[in-house]
């Protein structure tokens, strides 16, 4: 493995699901987690009030392993069908409980004899299966890890095929550019021709007129001059190079990972600005047609990105 592919982290989704479980003599832990996108993180938590006290366990280890995303997490108990049995029963403390009533019914013959559920509730008589508190943690943080390892790697596997769907958005921008280049010089001159002849036209007007002191050679200074102002303004050189600038920040940025939703969503505004200038600038069905393309490229583009961790 090359030094390149070890520092480079996944691209991570904020859509994700994981359910573990973990058998204790309690009975059977269930977690789920589940998590959408979001601008933040946002936690929610669903649990019985007897596990209550392990939510700030849980909420810590979701805060330092996930940076964005609305993430539910449910806690239950339960019973696998094969888990399920009787409780076991200490016999000899039952005995030792017969002995006791028969001597009290010795000394007091009209007392009442236990019965069977105050048997079975007297202190160890019947098996303790609940956990103590720091069991509990102890399970719970374990049970806790697995969950979001499986959300995580939930996360990183719908965070690759996006990184492929982005990947091919700005491959298709790319291509759009591309294919304007070559017709840029020709814009250009269509452009200041049309200029050129409009400004031409009035011009000679002008000189035609007895009145004016205007020579040949002012004109055509005047006229080099207004060409040369109105090219500027309709040149794209600074627009296209920019988008091209962008589109190499955005392969960079996927190629990086880890959290990278809000630097996307900043390039994209950029991407967007660009487009929408180009098309201000259009004067050319074909540099029209670009622009429009490609800000349907740029919106489908925002619409994945928002998903991205």
């Amino acid at each position: 493995m090359s030094k390149d592919s070890k520092n480079t982290a996944a691209v991570h989704s904020m859509t994700g699901f994981a359910n573990t479980q973990s058998t204790t003599r309690a009975g059977t832990l269930s977690m789920e987690l589940r998590s959408v996108n979001s601008r933040f993180l946002d936690l929610n938590f669903r649990m019985a009030d007897d596990l209550r006290m392990v939510e700030p366990l849980i909420r810590e280890k979701l805060m330092n392993a996930l940076s964005r995303g609305k993430v539910e997490c449910r806690i239950s108990w339960g019973r696998a069908e094969g888990e399920k049995r009787i409780p076991k029963v200490d016999l000899e403390q039952v005995r030792q409980l017969g002995a006791l009533e028969a001597s009290i019914q010795s000394a007091l013959p009209k007392a009442n004899g236990f019965r069977i559920t105050e048997v079975l509730n007297w202190p160890g008589v019947v098996e303790d299966n609940s956990l103590s508190s720091e069991e509990l943690q102890e399970t719970i943080s374990t049970l806790c890890d697995q969950a979001i390892d499986a959300l995580k790697r939930s996360r990183e596997r719908e965070g690759a095929g996006l990184a492929v769907v982005l990947m091919e958005k700005v491959d298709s921008m790319e291509a759009i550019v591309n294919s304007l280049l070559p017709m840029l010089p020709q814009f250009l001159a269509h452009y200041e021709g049309k200029i050129r002849e409009r400004m031409t036209d009035a011009f000679d007007k002008i000189i035609s007129d007895k009145a004016s002191h205007l020579t040949v050679e002012d004109l055509e200074e005047r006229i080099k001059h207004e060409v040369a102002l109105h090219s500027v303004r309709i040149d794209v050189k600074e627009e296209v190079e920019r988008l091209q600038t962008h589109f190499t920040e955005v392969r960079r940025i996927l190629k990086k990972g880890g959290v990278i939703g809000k630097r996307l969503d900043f390039v994209t505004q950029e991407l967007n600005r660009e487009a929408n200038t180009l098309g201000s600038k259009a004067h050319a069905i074909a540099q029209t047609q670009a622009s429009i393309d490609l800000k349907v490229l740029v919106e489908q583009f925002r619409e994945q990105i928002q998903n991205i961790e």
